[in-house]
């Protein structure tokens, strides 16, 4: 099954993001992002399952696109992937086709991100007084360390994918980036402090453990947590991060 009736306006975007690009040095986006764009520019066909990306990118991303910015990385991105006019028709796609349960619990596995591009303040973070290292259930293994803490395999595709991406955006001008492996660890701590103690708002530990991982990101992309109290993940953070609890 695939789709090429997204019509000139999603072109159009897709070409303008390209072009925008082009004039940055190519700055912005991951090889997906681009590779999207030059699919979607030509009028090529687009699978069902890229039709579900484009959403779930597309949706959570909204609020990183300015009209009236065309240097921003995030707006350049969000053109990439078809803008608002990709967002309007993945959206009516995918309710003619039944699709939009996939695309919810989708968009709640993935981190929120801010006007330029950073992890954006989640209400759903978890409490940072609630740590426990070795919760009952979320993946084998405990969550001690980077090389013990085992996650389900999708919950370990999507960290990957926050692993990569945040390395793409950071890693250079950090001089350190994430590990999955680290990730995984923060999650099942967040899952365990699900079991503890959440907020009735949190409808599932995997939601709890997601969002302790966006909290890790902020963290260590800014060199400081949003919440000062949060102190628990120090352990696994990199060695030359400030707050760092390695020797």
């Amino acid at each position: 099954m695939s789709f090429n009736d997204y019509g000139e306006r999603v072109r159009n975007n897709a070409r303008r993001g390209i072009e925008m690009n082009k004039k940055e040095g190519n700055k912005c986006a991951t090889p997906v992002g681009k590779a999207r764009a030059q699919q979607l520019a030509q009028g090529q066909n687009i699978s069902l399952d890229t039709l579900k990306r484009m959403h779930s990118y597309l949706s959570r991303a909204e609020h990183d696109y300015d009209p009236n910015d065309s240097t921003a990385c995030g707006t350049i991105s969000y053109l990439l992937w078809g803008g608002k006019a990709g967002l309007a028709y993945t959206r009516r796609k995918l309710k003619e086709l039944g699709e939009l349960e996939f695309v919810r619990q989708v968009q709640e596995e993935l981190a929120e991100r801010g006007p330029k591009g950073g992890i954006r303040k989640s209400p759903k973070a978890p409490k940072s007084d609630t740590p426990n290292p070795n919760p009952k259930r979320g993946g084998k293994g405990d969550a001690s360390s980077e090389r013990t803490a085992e996650v389900p395999k999708k919950v370990a595709e999507t960290l990957q994918k926050k692993s990569d991406e945040f390395n793409e955006r950071y890693k250079d001008k950090l001089g350190y980036g994430v590990t999955v492996g680290k990730l995984k660890a923060v999650y099942k701590r967040g899952v365990g402090a699900y079991q503890s103690s959440h907020s009735p708002v949190v409808k599932s530990q995997q939601q709890w453990g997601l969002a302790r991982v966006n909290a890790f990101l902020y963290l260590v992309k800014n060199g400081r947590p949003q919440n000062k109290k949060y102190v628990q993940d120090n352990d696994l953070l990199p060695a030359k991060h400030p707050k760092s609890s390695k020797e």
